[in-house]
């Protein structure tokens, strides 16, 4: 990235600067959840999710727009390198709603290694998304301000992240500290974005931290969270209203086209469950 590019960069994270150690790294990962939310908007109306520099800089920051977690990850590494920072890439199993089989690996994360010890670190989970990165190594649970998160050993030699709820622990996603190639951060982004099956290839899913907890639109409900307590969800009606929903409460403006908005507004029956 190029100095301007950082400059437009930390000010679209509302961050001045930021230096490469543990605090700045908090910072940093509170910051960009805050202010650059996760949405799969592009998904749903079929374009295509390019992770090449120019592309994800041209969307998430010159056009102030959000993304998914190959693509926010994805540039969010770029950040910390430019800062200082060494991310190592890894990919998850992203384990919400029980699933009955073993998950692919389809979330995309990072470790950062500081002081001889090693964070996860992730800005684009979306859901009860940690604020801050969790040493790889302490299983004893740290308050993130949204309540109490840890990493546990799970199996085959896997992590797993989980965050205390009123129903208990519950689990986020696992990961192991394996080396992971550009090739598979590439078919893991190509299955996500186009394959039938990928929950974000139906659903229109739109998140934010906020001081207080975090924002969410899952589908036409619009849920607003106090740590991980539910504290208000409405609904959102497609069309005009939920593109100004989009507009004040996500501080996103949409570039589709007339055709494209037809596409994210049809088979609007769709459920109304919310994972954010």
């Amino acid at each position: 990235m190029t100095d301007s590019e950082i400059a437009k960069y930390l000010q679209r994270i509302k961050l001045n600067q930021c230096k490469a150690d543990l605090a700045g790294l908090m910072e940093l990962q509170e910051l960009h959840a805050e202010n650059i939310p996760f949405e799969n908007l592009d998904i749903i109306v079929g374009r295509k999710i390019l992770l090449d520099h120019d592309h994800l800089f041209e969307k998430v920051i010159l056009k102030e727009r959000g993304g998914y977690c190959f693509e926010l990850n994805t540039l969010y590494a770029e950040l910390m390198k430019w800062i200082g920072f060494s991310p190592k890439p890894v990919l998850g199993r992203v384990w919400l709603s029980n699933p009955k089989g073993t998950p692919p690996r389809n979330h995309l994360a990072h470790l950062v290694e500081l002081d001889g010890k090693t964070y996860v670190t992730d800005v684009g989970f979306g859901g009860l998304i940690t604020r801050f990165p969790l040493d790889i190594n302490v299983s004893s649970p740290i308050n993130d301000k949204d309540g109490l998160v840890r990493v546990i050993p799970f199996t085959d030699g896997q992590l797993m992240i989980q965050r205390k709820t009123e129903k208990g622990w519950m689990n986020q996603y696992s990961f192991d500290n394996m080396d992971i190639s550009p090739e598979d951060i590439a078919i893991s982004n190509y299955y996500m974005s186009t394959h039938p099956d990928s929950h974000l290839f139906y659903h229109r899913i739109v998140g934010r931290n906020t001081s207080e907890g975090r924002l969410g639109l899952f589908n036409n409900k619009l849920t607003t969270r106090k740590g991980v307590v539910r504290d208000h969800s409405k609904r959102v009606d497609f069309g005009q209203e939920w593109i100004d929903t989009i507009e004040k409460q996500f501080s996103l403006t949409l570039d589709f086209t007339d055709e494209e908005l037809s596409v994210l507004f049809e088979n609007s029956d769709v459920s109304e469950m919310n994972n954010e």
